[in-house]
């Protein structure tokens, strides 16, 4: 057969019969077989896949649950979740505040200093809060409800974490997602305080971890406290506190709902949700916190309602004036950062740089010897360049100048190192005039050094008569011949006349007599003085007449002449009266113990002396710049008149003034520091009431003869007033014989 044939051939079963005709029921039934066999091979082709799908399902599941078996064991096993103590003294960055003594006598806010965190505590009590306690100044609770409404509405029931809110903002993460929140107030609070904020999965599973020790370890209302202290709400203000102040001028106690829900609003974009927002995406999340808050039933209707309308026009504030910030520190701030700075580089054992970080950080409270009255009254002056901002017209250099006031105990009530505009803040190396500049004192030296000790020792009494006569010393190869202003003679003349007119002869005689060495001391250990220069300051010139190597401060000087005022005691200068950390302990105070300088006799007579200077000699351009007040007073000028002095006092006061070039070149009107020293004054008194010098009972009013400078007697011509230690009276005058004259008290008695 062909092979086409045997290809299409078709030959029947051989069943045995014989018979080749087609059996149609056998092929029916083996249709049949086929049509069953292939429905079961696809049921189990069906069963297949389910058993395929189910195994892959319980693989994944089983997977699932080794990966957070594996996840739980190393989060619990491996990540550090641990804050032991986290809470109990936080290491925060505060925001220190200055104070000062209101005329009530109350301590008040004058001024804020920090560095990048500017933050306040403030105590959160919920059962103050929430029992409406009038006295309670914390934290309310409505702000309390806004931030937990807004931010994390399950705070009170989750232990730290909320697992729904969780999961979201792991599959956020997984996505790539850069804004996957998630975060519990708790788990806010681990961030504020650890600053960590990298956004990884495993930071996010110590967060975690953190927050849940938080939690286990802390009540609710502590962790709510640490939060919404350390919380950022934009301007670099943190925490609720300092956020008030700012936004709303307010304390933090007396915020209402809708400002309450305005600060809660900030915290998930603060540089966009800030109140003076307009935005309306900022208006939105405004409102979208005070329906949570309504919606939680943290607030009703009604208080909805009204706290919508205050939204849709929120008063905000938003000034550094507000939290008492300024740009530009005045004169006395900078100076007091100095000396806390300083006294805590000493206590602590730190470097100046270090001590001035822990300044700024540190959240101390300063309570301040400032006297506002008097700052804004040396301010005014002392900032005015066009009326007291003499220019050189050689040079083209504006005059400058420094004050110092201060009270009878050593505290510094106002300060200024400059004339003109302050612009920038000194810091702590800066230069501050008022306690850097180190100048000749000319004449105002005299009462310091020559005329305060010689009554001390007895040299001299009030009234003691003394030669003005033409002096020649060899110094140094050269002879030195003193003249007075004017090429002058005086002749014989009292010691208030010779202080009055500022005679230079007598006191160079006086210091001849008492030592240049004995001055000197008297200076550096009675009078803090320490910047004068031993080599050569300890000769007649710098001790009589000012001609000091280096010089003196305006500060050291009011601090000098403040012991005419206060019965001879002399008083460390200082800015503050003490300094307390963040948990309220002091740790700085300034020592109120003085030392005796001149006796209370001593100190009465100069004062009285001085007085006169005021009254008819070189001091009278000040005469009643206190009304109704006795002032007493130096000037002084130094050679070529390149630093003008005047130094004095009221009842109630001590200032000393200074006015000069920066660079030597001469002054043309010395009368510039009088007038700067009155103005001050003037306006520092302003308001308070007459008050008179004490007087001693160790010093005594007596008539004196000028001529001779001794008690007088009815046949004396020219007759006094003089003061005068009661056990160390002159004698009576014998050139004009007669009976010796009554006091003036006596006399004034018999008058009425």
């Amino acid at each position: 057969m062909s092979d086409n044939e045997d290809l299409f051939s078709y030959s029947a079963p051989d069943d045995g019969s014989g018979d080749d005709s087609l059996d149609l029921n056998s092929f029916s039934t083996n249709a049949t077989d086929l049509a069953r066999k292939k429905r079961a091979r696809k049921a189990n082709g069906k069963k297949r896949i389910i058993t395929i799908v189910l195994t892959v399902f319980l693989v994944g599941v089983i997977t699932v649950s080794i990966a957070i078996g594996a996840f739980l064991l190393y989060a619990f096993t491996v990540v550090d979740g641990n804050m032991e103590g986290a809470l109990d003294d936080l290491d925060l960055k505060y925001t220190t505040i200055i104070y000062y003594k209101d005329s009530n006598g109350e301590w008040a806010e004058y001024q804020r200093l920090h560095g990048e965190f500017n933050r306040i505590w403030v105590d959160y009590d919920r059962n103050a809060a929430q029992s409406g306690d009038e006295n309670y100044t914390g934290i309310p609770e409505r702000l309390v409800n806004a931030f937990v409404a807004i931010e994390d509405k399950r705070f009170r029931e989750h232990d730290g974490v909320d697992w729904r809110r969780t999961v979201s903002a792991f599959l956020n993460l997984l996505r790539g997602s850069k804004e996957y929140g998630g975060s519990t107030i708790t788990q806010q609070l681990v961030k504020n305080i650890t600053s960590d904020d990298d956004k990884t999965v495993s930071r996010k599973l110590q967060e975690i971890m953190r927050a849940r020790y938080l939690e286990g370890h802390y009540s609710k209302d502590t962790i709510l406290e640490c939060y919404l202290n350390t919380v950022y709400l934009g301007h670099s203000v943190y925490g609720v506190g300092v956020a008030a102040n700012y936004y709303f001028g307010k304390d933090v106690k007396d915020l209402d709902i809708a400002e309450c829900a305005a600060l809660a609003a900030i915290t998930k974009n603060p540089s966009s949700y800030t109140p003076e927002n307009d935005s309306e995406k900022s208006k939105t999340r405004r409102i979208t916190t005070l329906n949570e808050m309504l919606e939680q039933g943290y607030i009703n209707n009604e208080e909805y309602d009204a706290a919508k309308a205050e939204l849709e026009q929120l008063k905000v504030v938003s000034s550094l004036e507000a939290v008492r910030e300024t740009s530009v520190n005045n004169y006395y701030v900078d100076a007091l950062i100095v000396q806390v700075t300083k006294d805590l580089a000493k206590k602590y054992n730190m470097d100046m740089s270090e001590a001035a970080k822990n300044f700024y950080e540190g959240g101390y409270k300063i309570y301040s010897t400032v006297n506002p009255t008097v700052q804004a009254a040396v301010d005014k002056v002392y900032g005015d360049a066009g009326t007291y901002g003499t220019i050189n017209k050689k040079t083209g250099a504006q005059i400058q100048g420094a004050i110092t006031v201060m009270d009878y105990e050593g505290h510094v009530v106002g300060l200024a190192g400059g004339i003109g505009e302050k612009t920038v803040n000194l810091g702590i190396s800066g230069f501050n005039r008022a306690t850097d500049a180190q100048r000749q004192p000319g004449s105002t030296i005299k009462p310091l050094a020559v005329y305060a000790p010689a009554i001390e020792s007895g040299l001299i009494n009030y009234s003691t008569v003394l030669e003005d006569k033409k002096l020649e010393y060899k110094i140094g190869g050269k002879v030195w011949s003193p003249k007075n202003y004017g090429n002058a003679d005086y002749g014989f003349q009292t010691v208030e006349y010779a202080l009055q007119e500022s005679i230079n002869r007598i006191p160079v005689q006086l210091v001849e007599k008492l030592t240049p060495q004995v001055c000197f001391d008297f200076l550096t250990n009675k009078l803090g003085i320490t910047t004068l220069d031993p080599q050569s300051d300890i000769a007649y010139a710098p001790m009589a007449l000012g001609g000091t190597t280096t010089g003196l401060s305006t500060l050291q000087s009011a601090a000098a002449y403040a012991i005419f005022g206060n019965g001879g005691y002399y008083y460390e200068p200082t800015f503050y009266y003490s300094v307390r950390d963040q948990k309220d302990n002091e740790i700085l105070k300034y020592n109120t113990r003085p030392t005796v300088a001149i006796s209370e006799g001593t100190a009465v007579i100069m004062n009285k002396l001085l007085q006169n200077v005021v009254e008819n000699g070189t001091g009278k351009l000040v005469k009643g710049a206190v009304p109704g007040m006795k002032l007493f007073g130096k000037t002084g000028t130094a050679s070529d008149a390149n630093d003008i002095w005047f130094s004095g006092g009221s009842p109630y006061y001590v200032a000393s003034a200074w006015c000069g070039y920066d660079v030597l070149t001469g002054l043309t009107d010395t009368g510039l520091a009088k007038t700067m020293w009155k103005n001050v004054m003037s306006a520092a008194h302003s308001g308070l009431p007459v008050k008179e010098f004490k007087e001693s009972d160790y010093v005594e009013r007596r008539y004196y003869c000028k001529e001779t400078g001794l008690l007088a007697t009815e046949a004396c011509t020219d007759v006094r007033i003089g003061w005068y230690k009661k056990r160390d009276l002159p004698g009576v005058c014998a050139t004009h014989e007669g009976t010796i004259l009554d006091s003036p008290d006596v006399a004034e008695k018999k008058e009425s």
